[in-house]
């Protein structure tokens, strides 16, 4: 089967080594609307590329788009895949705008091709032991998280920084975490409130600090906190999927904590450690005991906070054996919902009170 990647920076590199992995691929293009971007993965990966979309949209042997373009160029891309008949892995966040993202998952859906988002989150060990222990009924009812994530500053000249290729900061930097959420609380939102303080990074377009809460419909409260630049610099792509002790107690921090009605969780990236407290009682008090402490190797890191690896080979195998996605489109856009109607809150400082999906 025949890949295509979709925009040749640093993602579409990453992806390409994935694929390069798979038993199924038997080949892959590239494109990009940069030259240049096309010949360095030519020369680093010996693979062709072209800046023509049509020339790799109409090659019969393509079956698969991966969309790892910058964000303003998503719903385009997408699109034109679909269109042409093609199964799409789109990078998240799925597109600037509610309306674009709901427009990709009805064609797709109209279509009957196989789309998916790339919220890898939900294949990495991390957070995939902790919805095990949910699973489980370890936890109880999940009724209260809080995810905790500060971030070094974005360079001057990425397009994260702007509204019109980036979109904002939500989508593109937190939408994993609110993804999380989701799936490990299993109910869907009812309210969410944001705000913002004013930005303390001056060159970027977009809000760098939220306070978000979200409101379930099963009672459970989920809150998010993020801060961009609070950490000390790191000389390195502050998006890059990896961490280094360097970062260990500099500021830098992803961590969840988890209650439920049964016990508690706790997952911290930095300190590489995942923990799992069970609730009791005694005569005196209502009693946590500390019955799980699992960690990992660094050189595990990338498996356990953000496996982009095995959601390539899954979604590879899925479309080469005519599966449905792991997570369907339609569940990837209430995820961007309640991305939007986080920065709606944070923009109008309103309660935004959201019906049933359709």
């Amino acid at each position: 089967m025949k890949i295509a990647v979709l925009g040749a920076g640093g993602m579409g590199g990453t992806v390409v080594q994935h694929l390069r992995e798979c038993p199924e691929v038997t080949g892959i293009v590239a494109y990009d609307i940069d030259e240049e971007r096309i010949r360095g993965m030519r020369e680093r990966f010996g693979i062709n590329g072209s800046t023509r979309l049509a020339e790799v949209l109409s090659d019969p042997a393509v079956k698969l788009t991966f969309v790892t373009a910058a964000n303003h160029a998503h719903k385009e891309l997408a699109l034109r895949s679909l269109e042409a008949g093609k199964a799409v892995m789109c990078e998240k966040p799925m597109a600037n705008t509610l309306a674009d993202a709901r427009e990709m998952v009805e064609t797709a859906e109209r279509l009957r091709l196989f789309f998916q988002i790339g919220f890898e989150a939900r294949y990495s060990k991390l957070y995939t032991k902790v919805k095990e222990w949910i699973d489980a009924g370890l936890l109880g009812q999940v009724v209260n998280t809080h995810c905790l994530y500060t971030s070094g500053a974005c360079e001057k000249n990425a397009w994260r920084n702007t509204k019109r290729e980036g979109g904002n900061t939500f989508g593109e930097r937190l939408s994993h975490y609110v993804d999380l959420t989701r799936w490990w609380i299993g109910a869907r939102v009812t309210e969410v409130f944001s705000a913002s303080s004013p930005n303390v990074v001056p060159y970027t377009e977009v809000h760098d600090n939220y306070h978000a809460t979200y409101r379930f419909e099963s009672g459970a409260v989920s809150h998010v906190t993020f801060y961009m630049n609070y950490p000390a610099t790191f000389r390195g792509d502050p998006l890059a999927d990896n961490i280094t002790d360097l970062q260990l107690g500099d500021g830098h921090k992803l961590r969840f904590i988890l209650v439920g009605t049964k016990g508690a969780a706790e997952t911290d990236v930095f300190y590489r450690r995942i923990k799992r407290l069970q609730f009791g009682d005694s005569p005196e008090v209502m009693t946590s005991d500390w019955v799980e402490n699992l960690t990992w190797d660094r050189k595990e890191d990338h498996f356990y906070y953000h496996n982009t690896t095995h959601q390539t080979y899954d979604i590879v195998r899925r479309v080469a054996k005519g599966l449905p996605p792991m997570t369907p489109a339609r569940d990837a856009y209430e995820t961007m919902r309640l991305c939007f109607a986080a920065e709606e809150s944070t923009n109008t400082g309103q309660i935004v009170r959201l019906a049933a999906p359709d």
